[in-house]
């Protein structure tokens, strides 16, 4: 599965080509985990995305059947509007949630915070 940043309204591909502006892991393999319920599942982890651009977006996942003769894409969902702020209007870090530490403590590598941060 693969990520890019798209605009909120109309679902068009944000690029610029002097700059990346979605940046870390855009790509995942899928991950056997047990969810919050210990139940056995399939789950693509983008731990370390950042997006280098003040405003408001959507990410689109798109997954892809690799076979011998290319590739092809079998679906694509968005993801709810978010909002990218300045470094001085940033309202701070918000806690992990459960699945993100159940995942962590499954191995996946994911930064984990303990607590809610307030930027001052």
């Amino acid at each position: 599965m693969c990520v890019s940043l798209v605009h909120p309204v109309n679902h068009e591909e944000i690029v610029n080509s002097s700059q990346n502006i979605l940046s870390g892991q855009t790509a995942s393999s899928m991950y056997k985990l047990k969810d919050i319920n210990n139940h056995d599942g399939g789950f693509f982890v983008f731990g370390d995305l950042s997006v280098k651009l003040e405003g408001q977006f959507k990410l689109r996942f798109s997954l892809f059947e690799i076979s011998q003769t290319g590739s092809n894409n079998l679906k694509s969902i968005y993801s709810d509007v978010f909002t990218v702020y300045s470094s001085k209007a940033f309202p701070g870090i918000l806690e992990s949630t459960f699945l993100s530490r159940s995942f962590s403590d499954q191995g996946v590598r994911i930064r984990i915070r303990k607590e809610h941060r307030v930027q001052m």
